[in-house]
């Protein structure tokens, strides 16, 4: 495959940057997805878009924390160019992580409610199975942009699909993993939508998925510091993983429906 590179794309007098772009469709168009269930659910969609905004906000910021981290010579240094997103730097698992708990916190101090049954609130669970598809649909767009400008450097290669660096390079095509991946795991979440009764199960297959494929894809992967021949994205990985098993037995075994 021929490298190739399109940072912006430009239309008349109008520039979008792909990245950006993409990432803001991935948002938007998961946010359209689960907007749907909601509905169907009977849930109250306005606040929904609330707790939305709160997960965007905190998502923002807990990637951005994340990216801090893995560079802290970098940014300690000049603790101003935390604050410079237009030279890029963000971390899902931060991302993962501070939108989870900015859900959580609007859960908790707001709630959610069905129309016409009051007795009947949907839980912290079931919003984020609601949820689950629609980030690894958001995945899947997103990782586009990513593909676009291939800010992933990948290991070399010689497989039939990989990408000819401008150093002449074979090497794999990171960001084509990452999105087809979420692409497989937004379509398999879909199907099991109907298969669990606890609340819960579905999001943490989420979370086992993305932890195992992200933990084995990272191996294709150049750049990031590593520490005792991980990165830092593979031992969260793990950590994601373990956890996530032992949370989605205990779900299961769980009386609370």
């Amino acid at each position: 495959m021929p490298f190739f590179s399109y940072p912006e794309i430009h239309m008349g007098p109008v520039t979008l940057y792909s990245w950006g772009l993409f990432l803001g469709l991935a948002f938007l168009i998961g946010y359209w997805f689960a907007l749907k269930e909601i509905k169907k659910q009977g849930i109250d969609h306005e606040k929904y878009l609330w707790l939305v905004i709160y997960i965007f906000i905190g998502g923002l910021l807990g990637a951005r924390l994340g990216y801090v981290l893995q560079f802290p010579q970098k940014y300690f240094s000049d603790l101003l160019e935390i604050l410079n997103f237009g030279t890029g730097g963000l971390a899902f698992y931060g991302g993962l992580f501070g939108g989870l708990m900015a859900g959580w916190l609007y859960f908790w101090k707001f709630g959610f409610q069905k129309y016409g049954d009051r007795a009947s609130k949907p839980d912290f669970w079931q919003i984020a199975d609601i949820l689950a598809p629609a980030i690894a649909l958001g995945i899947f767009i997103g990782r586009i942009g990513c593909f676009l400008i291939h800010d992933h450097q990948g290991i070399i290669t010689n497989l039939p699909w990989a990408l000819e660096w401008p150093d002449g390079i074979l090497r794999h095509p990171v960001a084509a993993y990452l999105s087809l991946n979420g692409l497989l795991m937004f379509l398999v979440l879909c199907s099991l939508r109907n298969r669990f009764k606890k609340p819960g199960q579905l999001f943490i297959i989420f979370l086992i998925w993305y932890g195992l494929s992200r933990f084995v894809l990272d191996f294709a992967r150049l750049g990031d510091p590593q520490y005792f021949g991980l990165f830092i994205n593979q031992w969260v990985s793990l950590v994601v993983l373990l956890g996530s098993i032992f949370l989605f037995f205990r779900r299961r075994a769980s009386k609370k429906i």
